[in-house]
């Protein structure tokens, strides 16, 4: 049952009393992600004591979804024994991830410790990319022999069972584990008992290879509606499965990480408990000073044109303007265009109908924009042929941002660059540039007419 803050208020209430019977009882209702979410917003020892009054299973399940800051102070000074436990009890995909994270000889002893195909299995996942298919998949599963009938099947499920706790697809292989098909769970228990397996999977199934990025996997999964999907390797061996609900998680994570990355922060970080300072303002450093030498050529060009603005001090007051909306709208148009192309909804081959659209859509908006600074301009400075420069400039600038907002990234992803690094700064920065050169352009093309005789 999912509990609301008045809940949680509760549990931290009788933490403050060190009421442990009553706690343990509270805790009793709650779900393990209720549970995760209390531990993180306590204090440091009180996450300690909250988490240590969980039973195995409970905590086996609360410990992956707490915040990486959280499992830190949990497991810093957790007795081997019991994070021993916790570990045997995990699914091995979530067992690779703890054990990925302790120093090496910890890892090493508790992988001495938990059960030995377990083990195995760990030290196998350990040596994937975490951010490939091989690095999130898990090597718990339901697969029968191609050549058997469905009451052998069901029998040889029946085995399964006690290792695999959720499944819905049961995989196919042949005398060598090579991947054959998949047969949905329903529809092996309503097919006859002497039914072949061969007769009613599905050949050639969907399925990834192990070297696969994740991010590509979640595609796929997206792509297809899939509850689970299995893992190969080149020659087809089916390795494990990648269920949904690891899917949700990456899916989350990659977000935010290009969220991150289109704020110019390359990658995410803990948010509010991230120790690592240096590192950190290592990672915002380049693109802030990408954001300062624009700035610089933002000014110097300002200066080229010092003679225009000198003798009509007027044109200062368009170019914040005319700047902030080049930059948002080249920001609008690549958060488009970059969001499109991780979904997979963008194919940068056809790029150019992208881009044809965007200059039609900053077409429009430039001249509705432009239009309005228009008339605004004369009320302001008294003159008409200030407002006409000042809306076509805008008209222009707004124009070109939009297309740039759109090509500057469908350039990095062609150069295998990630996009979403396109998205923050850089596309801010050459938008400034170009509105200023367009603004201050033309306004000295038609200097003579906005000098009053």
């Amino acid at each position: 049952m999912v509990k609301s803050i008045k809940d949680l208020d509760y549990i931290k209430g009788l933490i403050g009393l060190s009421d442990i019977e009553e706690i343990i009882e509270a805790l009793s209702e709650f779900h393990p992600v209720d549970i995760a979410e209390l531990i993180n917003s306590l204090g440091k020892e009180e996450k300690r004591k909250v988490f240590y009054l969980l039973d195995v299973e409970i905590a086996s399940e609360v410990i992956v979804k707490i915040d990486d800051n959280s499992r830190r102070q949990i497991i810093y000074d957790m007795s081997k024994d019991k994070l021993t436990q916790i570990v045997d009890d995990m699914e091995t995909d979530d067992a690779t991830d703890i054990i990925g994270s302790l120093p090496g000889d910890k890892a090493e002893s508790i992988l001495r410790e938990i059960d030995q195909e377990d083990s195995r299995d760990v030290k196998k996942l350990l040596l994937y990319d975490k951010e490939t298919a091989g690095g999130i998949m898990q090597t718990e599963l339901v697969s029968v022999n191609v050549n058997i009938n469905v009451e052998d099947a069901i029998g040889c499920i029946r085995s399964f069972g006690k290792r695999v706790e959720d499944f819905h697809n049961v995989f196919v292989t042949d005398e060598e584990n090579i991947l054959a098909g998949i047969l949905p769970l329903r529809k092996l228990i309503l097919a006859t008992p002497d039914t072949m397996i061969s007769e009613i999977m599905t050949t050639d199934p969907i399925r990834v290879d192990v070297d696969v990025d994740q991010e590509e996997v979640a595609k796929i999964i997206q792509k297809y509606d899939l509850i689970s999907i299995p893992v190969i390797d080149s020659s087809g061996t089916l390795l494990g499965r990648i269920t949904v609900d690891d899917i949700v998680d990456i899916i989350e994570e990659e977000t935010s990480e290009d969220f991150m990355k289109m704020a110019g922060m390359g990658e995410v970080e803990d948010l509010v408990y991230g120790p690592k300072i240096l590192k950190i303002s290592q990672k915002r450093l380049p693109w802030l000073l990408t954001n300062l030498i624009g700035g610089l050529l933002t000014g110097y060009l300002m200066w080229l044109f010092k003679v225009t603005i000198k003798d009509v001090l007027a044109l200062v007051t368009f170019i914040p303007v005319i700047t902030a909306m080049g930059g948002n709208v080249g920001i609008q148009s690549s958060s488009i265009v970059v969001r499109g192309i991780a979904i997979g909804r963008i194919d940068i081959a056809h790029i150019g109908s992208i881009l044809f659209k965007e200059i039609r859509i900053g077409a429009i908006m430039g001249f509705v924009c432009g239009g309005v600074v228009g008339l605004i301009a004369p009320f302001w400075h008294g003159t008409v042929v200030l407002g006409l420069i000042v809306g076509f400039a805008m008209f222009v600038a707004i124009t070109i941002a939009s297309a740039m907002g759109a090509l500057i990234p469908a350039i990095f992803q062609r150069l295998d660059i990630d996009p979403a690094i396109a998205s923050g700064p850089f596309v801010t920065t050459v938008n400034d540039i170009t509105g200023i050169v367009i603004y201050l352009g033309i306004a000295t093309v038609f200097l003579k007419y906005i000098i009053p005789n």
